[in-house]
């Protein structure tokens, strides 16, 4: 080179902010106060907390209409900061039969693109021990979009505790029992921080749905809302063991309760096991170690369902995008055909590519399933009213609920 060096100029990228595409696209609906900045069953995007307080969606905003908007949305953006989550405010008296009859918020919801995550907060919706009629109507909501062919991977629904006189939920006998219900897509959060609800008396019966939120727009699409730990962290966590929701400096999740305000560690071990059983979203601990932590994502119907859990609805989802995407350009394209009649063996090599080319790229190779494979009989005909039959399967990873050591001591090692 002939010269001194002085002084290396190393090319940095990242300072423009040029971001991927977000698989989670999250909106909350949640009841909130009309003002000239917050119209209802208008969409907002929520690019930090900042955004909303611009909005006038404050604390004092909250305390003073005794709702939780920038509650939940401050508990969003701080899980999972840099994230773009997005509003509508809807009318506190809306109940679920109203919302799920909007064709206003339905529009709303479709004009948000890929939108594949919904929470319900703030609104009238029936209680834990009377829900059931809510978690099917919402099921039934799903399903209409998903014959649009807007895939719901989940619905996050507001667990209202029961009435004042209530102390505490009667686990065993008024809790109602989500497993029994036929809503593989909604899910029921059933738990609070004790010290945001101890600030107003509006928010005493409240639960955690931005928490929720915000701890599934910071995990990747397989993962288990219940994992201690994630596998990518935002920036300012990167050197943490694992991922608690708690947060000292703020005072969030310093302890938890049930959204009727029961302490988690006034839970028995058969409460806290019958409140999971029955398919409930709760924040509780672990005995001397650090944090605290989700319960898990179940999802309303019998636990042995493939779906019985929200992050197997997510995989299951971006699959069938995935798929639907790659096979859209061949609509309407020529099948060739031998002349016996089935389809072409290059015609169905091609095609099959094609889907696991796509899969592979955007869902094995990111670690969201273990294998796939696909294919097409060949021995089938196929016209304007028959479509052509394609058969795919995904392998999935378990995931580990607890572990069951046998420790002992001995005088040797073998």
């Amino acid at each position: 080179m002939g010269t001194f060096t002085g002084a290396n100029i190393n090319k940095l990228n990242g300072g423009l902010g040029r971001a991927i595409a977000q698989e989670r696209v999250i909106v909350l609906i949640c009841g909130a106060t009309a003002t000239a900045q917050l119209v209802e069953k208008t969409v907002y995007p929520i690019y930090d907390i900042t955004t909303a307080e611009s909005m006038g969606i404050t604390a004092a905003s909250d305390a003073n209409n005794a709702e939780l908007v920038h509650y939940h949305l401050s508990e969003m953006t701080r899980l999972c900061p840099g994230h773009t989550f997005y509003l509508i405010p809807v009318a506190k008296t809306t109940t679920i039969a109203a919302l799920t009859a909007d064709a206003g918020i339905k529009a709303a919801i479709r004009g948000i693109a890929g939108v594949n995550v919904i929470g319900i907060a703030g609104i009238a919706s029936a209680t834990v021990d009377l829900i059931n009629t809510d978690v099917l109507a919402l099921q039934a909501w799903v399903d209409a979009f998903a014959a649009e062919k807007l895939l719901i991977d989940g619905v996050f629904l507001e667990g209202i505790a029961k009435a004042a006189s209530a102390d505490a939920f009667n686990l065993l006998a008024d809790l109602y029992d989500l497993r029994t219900l036929a809503a593989p897509n909604i899910s029921v959060v059933a738990g609070h921080d004790p010290l945001q609800a101890a600030l107003n008396a509006g928010y005493a019966k409240h639960a955690a749905v931005g928490t929720v939120l915000g701890s599934v727009a910071v995990r990747k699409v397989h993962e288990d809302l219940g994992s201690v730990d994630i596998e990518v962290k935002p920036s300012a966590r990167k050197g943490e063991e694992s991922f608690s929701i708690a947060d000292t400096t703020l005072s969030r999740w310093l302890t938890a309760a049930l959204s009727d305000g029961t302490p988690f560690r006034s839970l028995t071990g058969a409460q806290a096991t019958a409140l999971a059983e029955k398919g409930y979203i709760f924040v509780g601990k672990f005995e001397n170690y650090d944090g605290w932590y989700l319960s898990g994502c179940p999802t309303a119907v019998v636990d042995s369902s493939d779906y019985a859990f929200f992050n197997f609805n997510c995989i299951w989802n971006k699959t069938a995008r995935i798929i639907r995407n790659t096979l859209i350009p061949l609509v309407r394209s020529k099948v060739s055909k031998e002349l016996d009649g089935t389809i072409k063996s290059t015609w169905i090599a091609s095609a099959e590519e094609k889907v696991k080319n796509a899969v592979t790229a955007q869902l094995i190779n990111t670690g969201n399933a273990e294998a796939f494979d696909v294919y097409i009989n060949p021995a089938q005909n196929v016209n304007a009213t028959t479509p052509m039959a394609v058969r795919a399967q995904v392998q999935v990873g378990d995931v580990v609920h607890e572990f069951d050591v046998d420790l002992g001591l001995t005088s040797k090692i073998q």
